[in-house]
């Protein structure tokens, strides 16, 4: 499995991938699929800000998540809300585990503060699949919106990415240096890290 940022060019195998969320489910409450050149637009505007990245297995993507701003007002810079999406035949295979791993520890080390998931209510896959990693659900709006005829929830939940609240000037990718991006994405080092806590738990070499 590999790893790397979006580019516009990867806007039609990404589109690919949501459109069922957006005509069968209500993961998302998108009504239409966004044409061709809305999907190039925002990989590049949430790109140009915010780490977009991509699962690769076999040479083709398999799954992509990125973050967003979560309100446009200027106290609200150092919070993110979060989107993964993979392909419908890859989501019991582990690679969003390390791909939403990946986007958090980016975001940790851009100095965001905290990062957001809203999930589409009930949903107990997604919700466990989020408290994995320590999110914790913070509110519950129990019928938000309206799809395929009928009501739906959402729930938010809420990490800490750091483990101060001190505030530090938020980072764009392109500030860190190519070695650091390079560790983020890097799939061997983050396996390296599950093998040490696995080790440190169980005691074994």
């Amino acid at each position: 499995m590999e790893f790397r940022l979006a580019k516009k060019a990867d806007a039609q195998r990404l589109l690919e991938i949501y459109r069922p969320y957006v005509e069968k489910i209500a993961i998302t409450f998108e009504y239409e699929v966004p044409t061709l050149e809305e999907f190039e637009n925002r990989i590049e505007k949430i790109g140009s800000q915010f780490p977009y990245l991509l699962a690769i297995e076999n040479g083709k993507i398999i799954g992509y998540a990125y973050a967003g701003a979560y309100r446009e007002r200027a106290a609200y810079d150092w919070v993110v809300e979060l989107s993964i999406y993979l392909d419908e035949k890859e989501r019991q295979h582990g690679a969003g585990s390390v791909l939403y791993q990946k986007l958090l520890t980016a975001l940790a080390a851009l100095n965001y503060q905290r990062a957001y998931a809203c999930i589409t209510y009930p949903n107990p896959a997604s919700v466990a699949f989020h408290e994995k990693f320590g999110f914790q659900q913070i509110g519950l709006f129990p019928k938000a919106g309206y799809k395929f005829e009928q009501w739906y929830g959402i729930v938010w939940l809420e990490l800490a990415l750091q483990k101060s609240d001190e505030i530090k000037a938020t980072k764009l990718l392109t500030d860190l240096s190519e070695e650091e991006i390079k560790k983020i994405l890097e799939y061997k080092q983050l396996l390296e890290k599950r093998r040490k806590k696995r080790r440190e738990r169980t005691g074994s070499c």
